[in-house]
């Protein structure tokens, strides 16, 4: 023990000599005074071995230093003052000297492990700001309420970043939402809450971070680190812990609807835009930019083209975009590939920055020579007066029943505003031992399918029409009240699809007529000699065929066989709008369709399709894109055996015929009220056209203008409409 004394005091004598400024006797006489307490000066002299005539000076010159007290008393005595107020100064200067280096030195930006361990609050701090001023792209921060404050003001200037902030660790206490609005700046994009205790994490371009330990819980003894990672991999680890488990189960405090174009380094980022950016524009309006690299050879791409299709969920690990690469002529021959994030290897490629934009940034905004010609052509063939023809057209039909979910009763019900809400409240229930129990409401009911939205446009237009379908018996009110003023045959009972509405979204569950409709249960409904009464002196036969593809053979088959001998003014035109057969294999969709060519030799038939229906075709028939001379859409036409082929895109409708195709643009519709349904109304568009029998450029232009004017009012357009939108028509590009 007395060893172990002896090397204290020794190292204390050092330390006071060389780091507190004492003299060799000042260091003897004040330990001698913290060991030994209030001494005479005899006795000091004595202890430390300082000479008597030497201890009255240094006793002076430490009192003078505020290290030791003098008791005026005979005879004079000293004590030592406390230590740690004696060495207050000295702290003091040290820490000021340690503010002052932290402040001029620069922050360390390559650590050979890839992570550095900081235990100084301030420079953990230091570190933050450095961060978030730094960040290129993308800000992530998973932040408790308590250090809200020290990133407000560093995130008020990252303008040029997506930010994303989920609060954590709100007071207990508190029983209202943390405000972000008052805490936060308006550059933060998007913030979440979640009520749990997770420390802070910061990550930039995801490839740096910091993650601070003990930061948030108060209740934590262990000291506050901070370990600051410049390892891309290890940054990546901590970007995905809060990018994909924390961020999906915290609660949106804030959003927006992202404006384009818009620079991703996380695919789920991407999609969770997309999924709001969807309700406002057509999916191949989108432009789609990524690189990264092929899952398969591993070697580096940089690829671009329209988006096609996405998969994307908070609750599921799988995200990824289906895109169609290249700038192929009709749009449909250039492949289709699916992209998935860093690290993906179930995709064709994996991406680490993904790019969206709108397609129509470039030509497509500027009129062009051969949509001039259609638009002239169309304005001179327009009839001097819509509704002087008669319209047949069948055979799909249902009611649409809009629903919300209530929320709760209080002076009548709240309903649930948001679709995030509703998926909550979901889990609630998955949590709970209750059966669920989910209370909807219904806000009205609307006809729907083929015969209802060609009935709304030809209805407005004045037109007359049979509508023959599963209209119900008795013929359900939906249908009787629309459309009072036309001839309604009902040939069985009707489905409904039930359209669950919130503010961001809607959800559809369709009850499918498994009571499909061939050509033998039509005639037991209605008679053919009642069936050629109604089809008889039309200018058109219009069908849809969503559910029925397995029964088209027997229904085209009939309409050939059995009815179009007893005519005697058959239409002019029969048009097939196809539907639903992604949902059928490839033989039933062969099997389905092999009766229009046959009927195409008596009457003119017109197929309209989608651009994914007319890939799926293709598949069907020839499953070898980019490898003919003739484009896609002639291929489809000479497959299916018929007169005209359309399909309609974003960017407008192309038509083939035997000699020639036809491209019509289309006019783009900024901020659309309506997406869904624009497919229908551009098909009754072209319907139009089929019963005025125009040339087949204004065909696409009235089906491109009866499409586009739905988009911008969510309604078919009425005769003065109608002409005021295709006068205008050229006025929507640029000049």
């Amino acid at each position: 023990m007395p060893d172990q004394n002896n090397e204290k005091l020794a190292l204390l004598k050092e330390t006071l000599q060389e780091n507190v400024g004492m003299s060799k006797y000042e260091a003897d006489v004040y330990l001698a005074l913290v060991r030994g307490g209030a001494q005479t000066m005899s006795e000091l002299a004595k202890v430390s071995g300082v000479p008597k005539q030497r201890v009255y000076d240094t006793v002076e010159d430490l009192r003078d230093n505020e290290f030791v007290e003098i008791i005026d008393d005979y005879p004079r005595k000293a004590y030592a003052v406390d230590p740690t107020e004696a060495l207050s100064d000295v702290q003091n200067q040290l820490k000021r000297a340690e503010e002052y280096l932290e402040e001029f030195h620069e922050v360390v930006e390559t650590v050979e492990s890839g992570i550095a361990l900081f235990k100084s609050k301030r420079t953990i701090e230091k570190y933050v700001e450095n961060l978030l001023t730094s960040a290129k792209h993308d800000i992530l921060l998973l932040c408790p309420v308590s250090k809200l404050s020290l990133v407000a003001d560093p995130l008020e200037l990252c303008e040029d970043q997506q930010v994303r902030v989920i609060v954590s660790d709100p007071s207990p206490e508190s029983t209202n939402d943390v405000d972000p609005d008052g805490v936060l700046p308006e550059t933060v994009g998007a913030v979440r809450e979640t009520t749990s205790a997770e420390h802070f994490a910061l990550i930039t371009d995801r490839n740096r971070g910091l993650y601070w330990s003990t930061a948030s819980m108060e209740q934590s003894k262990d000291e506050e680190q901070g370990f600051y990672i410049t390892n891309s991999q290890l940054a990546l680890i901590l970007d995905r812990f809060v990018s994909e488990s924390v961020w999906p189960l915290s609660r949106p405090l804030r959003s927006r609807v992202p404006s384009l174009p818009q620079q991703y380094l996380r695919i789920r980022d991407c999609l969770s835009d997309l999924s709001q950016i969807a309700h406002e524009r057509p999916l191949d309006s989108i432009r789609v930019e990524f690189e990264g690299y092929d899952t398969d050879s591993d070697e580096e791409v940089h690829e671009f083209g329209s988006l096609t299709s996405f998969y994307f969920t908070d609750y599921d690990r799988r995200a990824s975009l289906t895109v169609d690469l290249g700038e192929a002529d009709d749009g449909v021959q250039s492949p289709l590939v699916t992209v998935g994030g860093v690290g993906n290897r179930l995709e064709d490629y994996s991406a680490h920055i993904i790019t969206i934009s709108e397609i129509n940034e470039s030509t497509d905004d500027i009129l062009d020579d051969e949509t001039r010609e259609y638009l002239r052509a169309c304005q001179r063939e327009l009839p001097h007066e819509f509704g002087t023809r008669s319209v047949v057209s069948g055979f799909a039909a249902y009611v649409d029943r809009m629903r919300e979910i209530i929320e709760e009763w209080s002076n009548g019900y709240q309903s649930v505003g948001q679709s995030e809400a509703f998926k909550e409240a979901l889990f609630r229930f998955d949590a709970s031992e209750r059966v669920p129990r989910i209370e909807w409401t219904q806000t009205r009911t609307e006809p729907g399918g083929h015969v209802a939205h060609t009935g709304h446009t030809f209805d407005n237009l004045g037109y007359d029409i049979t509508l023959i379908g599963p209209l119900g018996t008795p013929i359900h009110s939906e249908f009787s009240r629309e459309f009072r003023d036309q001839t309604l045959v009902s040939v069985g009972e009707t489905t409904n699809t039930d359209y669950l509405r919130f503010k961001d979204q809607k959800l559809l569950f369709t009850e499918p007529n498994l009571d499909r409709i061939s050509w033998e249960t039509l005639l037991e409904e209605v008679e053919l000699t009642e069936l050629a009464e109604y089809v008889d002196g039309t200018s058109l036969m219009t069908v849809g065929t969503e559910f029925s593809t397995p029964t088209l053979p027997s229904l085209f088959r009939g309409l050939r066989e059995d009815l179009w001998p007893t005519l005697s003014s058959p239409p002019d035109n029969v048009q097939v709008a196809t539907d639903a057969i992604d949902r059928f294999g490839a033989s039933q969709v062969r099997n389905g369709y092999a009766e229009l060519g046959e009927l195409d030799e008596i009457v003119t038939v017109t197929v309209n399709a989608n651009r994914s229906q007319t890939r799926r075709f293709r598949d069907i028939y020839d499953g070898d894109p980019g490898t003919h001379s003739k484009s896609t859409v002639q291929r489809v036409r000479e497959s299916l055996g018929v007169t005209r082929y359309i399909m309609h895109t974003n960017q407008g409708g192309t038509l083939a015929t035997e000699n020639n195709v036809l491209h019509a643009q289309a006019p783009q519709v900024v901020k659309p009220r309506q997406v869904r349904n624009v497919d229908a109304h551009f098909i009754s568009g072209v319907a139009i056209g089929l019963t005025e029998n125009v040339s087949d450029g204004a065909l696409l232009i009235l089906g491109n203008s009866v499409g586009r004017y739905f988009m911008r009012h969510k309604e078919a357009p009425n005769s003065e409409e109608l002409r005021s939108f295709i006068s205008q028509y050229d006025t929507f590009f640029k000049s």
